[in-house]
């Protein structure tokens, strides 16, 4: 049993499809830079960070979003299907039963159907269901009950009625194969893709099912629910390394948080600001931007801790107070021989003030060390990055809202008293550019 999505399906405005590539790319790297930066995906790196936060916000990645959960895993594996209404798979699920009847009646038969047991979202009754889940415990007919080698001999032979040369790959594959036509006929309904013969999932997870045909008294679908399958032995169960799971529960988004800052600089250890990794080529609008301001061989870092600052950042006071990933953060600009160096601290908050949800970014503090006014076109760079990880926030929270009570927002720029008066609306005219870019 795995999750199954109906095609398009998305949450907080993003597709699961876009969602379980980010995750496979994350599992295979271990850097939550690979998801947010998988371009295919996503158009920029702010797309990319609005998926990460989505997938944290879902429990799919582990608290240092460098692996991912039992969840993660299983979304990782699930499959976009079309969703079928209840009516029409419990049809499907009656004709199938009544074949087993038949397999049943027939005194010189191959296999036997012993036991079906039901699970997953028919056996709820969920109005719409991807997949009818089963377990089919199935064994060779009476027949063959002590002859292994006329069993397999009259398997290949089955088999070979609709696949003339077909030759076992491996020992006792015709048995497989002819288990599964006698089961599903010449093509398996695509809904029938969650049954399983002999797969005995059931006796290792603590999954809810329903036995609803035996060999001995047929076809029972008003069987009781079971909380688990009889032989399923806590004590014994099994690790999987994708989980076997019904659902994934969508949680009421609330108000949100500012996402991880460090999406600017897809989670480089040392924080560095790589433009041409924020868009393809063609669409990058931040790195225009910053080839209008930007000081020849000048670097750009994000800081959301005291331990990347340059020591010589340190000494200027209150600089690495209150720093975290949502919250508040360094931005950096430094010159090539670090002769000239540059920094600029925001705070980042979302809050509902009055029912109105607020983006709010507010300049600190900006300046130029060993000089007494800011560089301007470091200013300028750093205004730059300021603006997107705003646009970021207010992505995320767009998002959010609109998939929850749709509050009206408003996003807002401020600054310190000692903040030069021209950052704030700088700030704001960048941020309108990227937000138009976004947007479209």
């Amino acid at each position: 049993m795995s999750i199954t999505f109906p095609r398009k399906f998305a949450i907080g405005g993003v597709p699961v499809t876009n969602i379980k590539e980010g995750l496979k790319s994350l599992s295979r790297t271990n850097d939550p830079g690979s998801f947010v930066g998988l371009r295919s995906v996503f158009p920029t790196l702010i797309h990319g960070s609005h998926a990460l936060e989505i997938a944290g916000l879902l429990g799919l990645l582990d608290d240092e979003r460098s692996d991912l959960t039992p969840t993660g895993r299983a979304v990782a594996h699930s499959r976009s299907v079309v969703k079928t209404d209840l009516t029409k798979a419990r049809a499907i699920l009656d004709q199938l039963l009544e074949r087993f009847v038949a397999i049943n009646a027939d005194p010189d038969r191959l296999i036997s159907i012993n036991r079906v047991y039901l699970y997953g979202s028919v056996m709820r009754g969920d109005p719409l269901v991807g997949d009818i889940d089963l377990e089919i415990e199935a064994s060779r007919g009476p027949a063959y009950a002590n002859d292994l080698q006329a069993y397999l001999r009259g398997c290949l032979a089955f088999v070979r009625q609709f696949a003339p040369n077909y030759v076992p790959p491996v020992y006792m594959a015709e048995s497989g194969k002819a288990m599964d036509h006698l089961i599903f006929g010449t093509r398996r309904a695509p809904i029938l893709k969650g049954a399983m013969i002999n797969g005995r999932n059931l006796s290792t997870i603590p999954a809810p099912c329903q036995l609803i045909y035996t060999i001995q008294n047929g076809i029972d679908l008003n069987a009781p629910f079971l909380k688990t399958h009889p032989d399923y032995d806590p004590a014994i169960e099994t690790t999987h390394e994708v989980p076997h799971l019904a659902s994934i529960e969508v949680p009421a988004f609330g108000v949100p948080e500012p996402v991880d800052a460090r999406f600017i600089a897809k989670f480089h250890p040392s924080g560095r600001i790589a433009a041409h990794d924020f868009a393809s080529p063609t669409s990058n609008l931040l790195a225009r931007l910053l080839r209008v301001y930007e000081r020849q061989s000048s670097t750009l870092k994000v800081h959301v801790s005291g331990d990347t600052l340059d020591p010589a950042f340190a000494k200027r006071s209150g600089l690495t107070d209150d720093l975290s990933p949502k919250g508040t953060i360094v931005l950096t600009a430094e010159t090539d021989r670090s002769e000239l160096r540059s920094f600029m601290k925001i705070e980042r908050k979302v809050a509902m003030i009055d029912a109105m949800l607020t983006v709010d970014l507010k300049v600190c503090d900006l300046a130029t060390l060993q000089r007494r006014r800011s560089d301007e076109a470091h200013a300028n760079c750093l205004a730059v990055v300021a603006a997107t990880i705003h646009m970021a926030d207010r992505f995320h929270a767009v998002a959010l809202n609109q998939a929850g009570n749709n509050y009206p927002i408003e996003a807002t720029v401020t600054t310190a008293s000692s903040v030069p008066d021209a950052i704030g609306p700088l700030i704001q005219q960048f941020d309108s550019g990227l937000s138009g870019s976004i947007d479209s």
